[in-house]
């Protein structure tokens, strides 16, 4: 009997949460997911070197990983020092933000911590934990401080290192040595990210792949209108049509992982697995020979559907697990379709199960595809694709329990072998070739959690004006300025702007926005020209009865909380 190839593509993916302007970073998810994901995701690679892999490590993220590594700090590190030198508005940030992980997965294992989080009132809201300030001690935020730093590194990795060990066992009465020692360990673990990822390459274990720089949607940077073909009617902003940016970010993208990683990558991941024709003949024309997309774009392009039964097992498995080819503009790129029903039962399925009947089910349901396509022709692929960082809080201790069980059963099952795409398409070239590919995203297959909107048409109207603006004052100042300013542009190209804008809450997506405007202000600075007004302005406001920023979010911990009007 054949084997199924399995090919699980892990998108590890950070935005761009630098202000270039006070080199400060406003949001801690870089540092934190690290700690906890992106060193222990490749490192638990070690112990089943029979499993074969594919990571995209975004080149946004592996850049906040080397300024990191370079001294860069973020907000919720300026409010972690000695808590007798913590001013009142840092105090109350320590009690919105030191609980920023699942409460009842991970705070609600640990007494003390759930302990505080008792105290601070069991509070999301940021305007909500003002009266908690009277009833938190020195000794509190002391122990908040430790707790939340200790919970973001990796359970296994406490677990195995005596020194962290030993605070998690002590819980409570931590003193500022401990809080210390907690952040060196974090520092130790960042350095090990980018390292680890090139010794599993190096040994043939993994596959590294690379996105264009700043995660931008690329169909809508070569021409916005494309978003028509999928929402016919859309109303969209002024058209936003610079495929040369596309080009930029992925040449960037490209030279960055052959300065970190000595090779070029076979394979590149389209931010949001957004795809157009004009997006496929980009990647192929700078030398890549595969990408990634999702099932219902493969449906939309050959004018069917995926058809499953009620177990959500498909019924046309030989159309959804095999590689194609796609031939556009003279141009061949290899494509392949994630499973969209797996990789969901990853991300939101399986932490709500028993770990042994979780991990039991995802092999059988690799089972079930294996033999329907037993009798079909050629050798087939079911790709999972899904962020590597996000699920893992909500599933018990963590990713350990899935994963361990999950790679020791695949290691042992002769009938399941899994590969890296780069290994398998050389080995099984695509039989088929799609002659029409359909412009989308994973999401509903259309790109509108991106455009479309009030909010999302504002900011890239904001967008075009600048850009426009860079083209008018180019040759008109140095080079030098030139480039910064063009590279707080091509930061704010980033898809995750428009995506947290009328798609999230308003305090939420407030930071986001107002990071995006700061970006384009910084590219005016940058070119000496005057700012327009509307940069200075939110574009969102908060829905009746929800807090609002009454100051600058950017403006560190002191601001980085709300007040009810």
């Amino acid at each position: 009997m054949k084997p199924l190839h399995i090919a699980f593509i892990w998108n590890q993916h950070q935005p761009y949460y630098q202000d270039r302007v006070k080199k400060e970073y406003i949001m801690p998810w870089v540092r934190l997911h690290a700690t906890k994901d992106y060193y222990q995701m490749a490192a638990i690679l070690r112990s089943y070197p029979e499993i074969r892999q594919t990571f995209n490590l975004t080149p946004s993220l592996v850049a906040q990983l080397d300024d990191y590594l370079a001294g860069a700090e973020d907000y919720y590190l300026r409010a972690n020092k000695a808590v007798n030198e913590l001013s009142r508005q840092e105090k109350r940030f320590l009690l919105q933000h030191y609980f920023d992980i699942h409460w009842e997965r991970v705070i609600g294992c640990w007494p003390r911590y759930n302990e505080l989080l008792t105290k601070q009132g069991r509070c999301r809201e940021p305007a909500s934990v003002d009266a908690a300030l009277a009833r938190f001690t020195d000794q509190d935020y002391l122990d908040l401080q430790v707790w939340f730093n200790l919970v973001w590194i990796d359970p296994e990795i406490r677990q195995q290192d005596a020194q962290l060990a030993v605070l998690q066992k002590k819980g409570q009465l931590f003193c500022e040595a401990d809080k210390k020692l907690v952040i060196e360990k974090q520092w130790e673990i960042i350095r090990q990210v980018v390292p680890v990822h090139r010794e599993l390459a190096e040994r043939g274990q993994i596959e590294l792949i690379t996105t264009p720089f700043y995660h931008p949607i690329i169909p809508l940077l070569i021409d916005s209108n494309s978003a028509l073909r999928a929402s016919p009617g859309l109303p969209l902003p002024r058209t936003f049509s610079y495929p040369e940016d596309a080009a930029e970010q992925t040449v960037r993208s490209i030279n960055q992982f052959r300065r970190h990683f000595g090779s070029f990558p076979l394979g590149v991941w389209p931010p949001e697995q957004a795809v157009s024709p004009e997006a496929l003949a980009m990647f192929a024309e700078y030398g890549f020979l595969w990408t990634v997309s999702d099932e219902d774009i493969l449906a939309r392009s050959l004018h069917t559907e995926i058809y499953r039964d009620g177990f959500g097992h498909v019924l046309n498995a030989d159309v959804l697990y095999r590689p194609y080819k796609v031939k556009v503009l003279d141009r061949e790129i290899s494509i392949v379709f994630r499973d969209h029903h797996l990789s969901d039962r990853i991300g939101f399925v399986y932490h709500q199960m028993c770990l042994d009947h979780a991990v039991d089910d995802l092999i059988h349901r690799f089972h079930k595809i294996r033999e329907s396509v037993a009798g079909r022709q050629g050798e087939h692929l079911v790709t999972i694709a899904l962020d590597g960082e996000n699920a893992w809080e909500w599933y018990p201790n963590d990713k350990q329990g899935f994963l361990h069980r999950l790679y020791s059963r695949l290691s042992s099952d002769s009938l399941l072998k899994t590969v890296t795409l780069a290994d398998f398409l050389a080995a099984h070239p695509p039989e088929r070739e799609l002659t029409h590919l359909h412009s989308g995203s994973w999401v509903d297959h259309s790109v509108t959690r991106w455009i479309g909107s009030e909010s999302k048409n504002r900011l890239w109207e904001m967008l075009l004006d600048a850009r426009k603006m860079l083209e008018e004052v180019r040759g008109t100042i140095s080079p030098e300025r030139f480039l910064r300013a063009k590279e707080n542009l091509l930061i704010a190209e980033g898809s995750d702007y428009t995506w947290w804008v009328d798609s999230m809450p308003y305090y939420l997506s407030a930071p986001f926005e107002a990071l995006f405007r700061k970006h384009l202000l910084n590219t005016y600075l940058e070119c000496g020209q005057p700012v327009p007004a509307d940069l200075e302005v939110a574009v969102i406001r908060p829905h009746h009865g929800e807090p609002a920023w009454l100051d600058d979010p950017l403006t560190g911990p002191a601001a980085m909380v709300q007040t009810k009007i």
